[in-house]
């Protein structure tokens, strides 16, 4: 087993990564992975994806994420440092392009949230990068992406009846 370095440590145990979880993972370009072994790699899959046919969605991503991580639920969590995507095994296996599509969407949270934290003093008010408004943005981002990476005809289909209303479900109900 590779030792992890110790900047690769602090970062899962900043991220609120337990212990257990620094065994788990996987480093791509900037980004860790932490999450079981079928995770890590449907992750890293959908990386690579991004990285070839979506430059700029994956330039977003490498910048306003440091770790996503396997969980029940999906969701950014900005603030925290480094930022950590978690994302549920439902929207990360469905397929290789619905995984990116996720991934920069959830980016696009992340990059509002420090564009308006790098230019205000104080605190991020939740508006900027959560809620209706926000969640516009980012489904514009993922379904250019989702065009970019060639994601199949009823992936495009089905993204486009999605409305922002699911930002109104809480985090702890969310099946996605």
């Amino acid at each position: 087993m590779k030792f992890l370095s110790l900047f690769a440590l602090g970062l899962l145990l900043g991220a609120g990564c337990a212990v257990a979880d620094v065994a788990k993972a996987r480093h791509f370009d900037n980004l860790a992975v932490v999450g079981a072994p079928p995770f890590a790699e449907q992750v890293v899959q959908a990386l690579t994806l991004l990285r070839a046919k979506s430059p700029a969605g994956y330039a977003v991503v490498t910048n306003y994420v440091g770790v996503i991580q396997q969980d029940e639920h999906s969701g950014m969590h900005a603030e925290r440092q480094p930022p950590v995507f978690q994302l549920n095994d439902r929207s990360a296996f469905y397929s290789v392009t619905w995984c990116a599509g996720v991934i920069a969407h959830d980016a696009v949270h992340s990059k509002l949230y420090h564009e308006y934290r790098s230019a205000h003093a104080g605190p991020v008010p939740d508006d900027v990068w959560t809620g209706h408004a926000a969640e516009r943005v980012c489904l514009d981002q993922q379904l250019r992406v989702l065009k970019e990476i060639g994601a199949p005809a009823r992936e495009i289909d089905y993204f486009k009846t999605l409305t922002p209303d699911y930002a109104d479900v809480p985090y702890q109900k969310r099946n996605w």
